[in-house]
């Protein structure tokens, strides 16, 4: 026992006391935690005692702690598959499909696309994809494929309901930021370069969504959002 505390010996300081509850709690919910003013306080407990929480989330709970990035950029999370998602009793699930393809659009439009450098105001995004016709005929046939619907049967509503909620499951996740002054105005997070580089070619070629869109079920059980309760 003396052995395993000395393992874990950040349980026994002043900020695990004052941190680390909320820290294991928005890891375990698969949220990615990063270097940004409102994470500043959990980034660098989880910086100082980096070797200890790897350890300490290895052994106790069977998941490893991940980090990814390189200064600025870098943030942690925990890799959460279906296993170890009941081991650590964690409140996190699947992405969704359609929320898997919004990021991806929102990558295009972002990454390749270049239509907004980084603060991007939420009702200039759905304009967007309402008005580039590449984007709304690629948008339409998938819902409508996912849906048994045509084309034409799917609405605005529905697309503007999807892409807020998706872009609310972002920010559960650490994606993206909402400023706090304006819930309409929101940043793309370091962390979501992790989405980049599971869907780097699906963004490169978002035509091909359309006949492979049924694989989004397949990739996306290492990334996990958080239940309603």
């Amino acid at each position: 026992m003396e052995n395993a505390n000395k393992k874990y010996s950040f349980l026994e300081t002043d900020e695990a006391e004052n941190l680390f509850a909320e820290l294991d709690f928005l890891l375990k919910s698969g949220q990615h935690v990063q270097n940004f003013p409102h994470q500043t306080d959990l980034f660098n407990f989880l910086e100082k005692f980096e070797d200890e929480l790897r350890m300490y989330y290895k052994n106790l709970f069977k998941v490893a702690l991940v980090t990814k990035g390189t200064d600025y950029t870098r943030y942690f999370y925990l890799e959460l598959d279906d296993e170890s998602r009941g081991i650590v009793k964690t409140r996190s699930k699947k992405l969704s499909p359609e929320h898997t393809l919004m990021g991806i659009l929102l990558l295009k439009i972002h990454r390749i696309d270049k239509y907004f450098i980084n603060d991007i105001y939420v009702p200039d995004l759905i304009q967007l994809v309402k008005s580039n016709e590449e984007y709304k005929s690629y948008i339409y046939n998938l819902f409508a494929k996912r849906r048994e619907k045509e084309a034409t049967e799917i609405d605005e509503n529905t697309i503007d309901e999807w892409i807020r909620n998706s872009l609310k499951e972002f920010e559960r996740l650490g994606w993206i930021h909402f400023d706090h002054r304006n819930k309409e105005l929101f940043e793309i997070m370091p962390s979501i370069e992790r989405l980049f580089t599971m869907y780097s070619y699906e963004i490169h070629h978002i035509d091909r969504l359309i006949d492979e869109s049924n694989m989004m079920e397949e990739r996306t059980g290492g990334l996990t959002t958080i239940e309603e309760d």
